[in-house]
């Protein structure tokens, strides 16, 4: 036989081999489906909340491409569009809204269900948020002697303000909260833990106020500090503050919606000079004779007794806060977190 035709059966019979395991290799092994993981679900989440593929990505610790590439293999599994993308913001689609609510479900049950079997054998830890006055000036000592009670249990606290903390308990990020910008959420159970008055302060040069003399602060010192400065405190009325330089929180916090509120049944438009997330800038701007700040009084007793800055009596309002102990009605207790409920309803 020619070497020419030995040559065309031998490329002949090979390619048909190829030919026939390829038929035979996607028989068995036919293309895989998008597979839908509890990390698909995170990722989802996240981007829902953040409502930015980039900002999720970096509270995930993940490279952007990968959160791009997880969220369309969720649109491959389940055959829609999740988000849309207009005038370079990320808006969540119908199916996303349904998706999401499903989504939180799924991912709290699986939470709970690791937090009941992990219960049984040890002490899980519990996540307690609270907004900046609180947490500043009265958790510390009810975390601390807590632990005295149950070392055995770890705990994880968030200090926020007010409305970044529910949101938090909202989507089972904390487990119980302490909160005085409450919401009407039927969701959550609550608890009154504690009132407190507001002081207004000012600075004692402040130049919006009538002046004080360093020679009569000066002498008062050596005398009762209470009744020295009960004695310098200016007063004012609740309508001054629309000419006076007032210095507040963020959107959001406990004491500047307490202060809207307050402002808003008064019909008034204070005057805000600084707006801060940071209580220290503002009590920095105060003593410096900046404006007006309001504190609790606990928080604020420290700097009135030393003379740094005095307490504004308002004559015709007052100013108190209401601190909530929250946490969602249907979230399960483990043993650790019931110690924890007991001893902050028992405090």
């Amino acid at each position: 036989i020619p070497l020419c035709i030995l040559l065309f059966i031998s490329l002949f019979k090979l390619n048909a081999t190829r030919f026939f395991y390829s038929l035979h290799f996607i028989h068995l092994h036919p293309k895989e489906e998008p597979k839908m993981t509890l990390k698909h679900l995170r990722i989802f989440a996240e981007v829902c909340r953040m409502e930015s593929i980039t900002e999720a990505a970096k509270n995930l610790n993940m490279a952007q491409p990968a959160v791009s590439n997880a969220i369309r293999e969720l649109e491959a599994f389940y055959q829609v569009k999740l988000f849309e993308r207009m005038n370079r913001r990320l808006y969540i689609t119908n199916a996303g809204e349904y998706l999401r609510g499903y989504a939180d479900s799924i991912l709290t049950q699986f939470e709970e269900s690791r937090d009941i079997l992990q219960d049984i054998a040890a002490s899980t830890r519990i996540r307690i948020g609270s907004n900046v006055s609180f947490g500043a000036n009265y958790l510390p000592k009810i975390i601390s002697d807590f632990q005295s009670i149950h070392p055995e249990i770890p705990l994880f606290t968030m200090i926020q303000n007010s409305s970044h903390i529910e949101d938090c308990l909202l989507h089972n990020e904390l487990d119980f909260a302490i909160v005085d910008n409450l919401s009407s959420h039927a969701g959550i159970r609550q608890t009154l833990i504690k009132e407190e008055s507001m002081v207004a302060l000012c600075s004692p040069n402040f130049s919006f106020l009538p002046a004080f003399s360093s020679t009569f602060l000066h002498s008062h010192h050596t005398h009762d500090k209470s009744d020295s400065f009960r004695q310098l405190s200016p007063e004012l009325s609740i309508q001054d503050f629309e000419k006076i330089p007032l210095l507040v929180r963020e959107p959001g916090s406990g004491c500047r919606d307490m202060l809207d509120k307050r402002f808003h049944q008064y019909g008034i438009q204070p005057k805000i000079s600084l707006e801060s997330v940071s209580t220290q800038a503002l009590l920095e701007f105060c003593l410096h004779g900046q404006g007006v700040l309001f504190l609790p009084k606990a928080q604020a007793l420290d700097y009135i007794t030393s003379g740094k800055l005095l307490e504004i009596h308002v004559t015709d309002a007052e100013f108190k806060r209401y601190y909530y102990f929250i946490y969602h009605q249907k979230k399960y207790l483990t043993k650790s977190m019931k110690y924890f409920l007991d001893f902050m309803l028992k405090a």
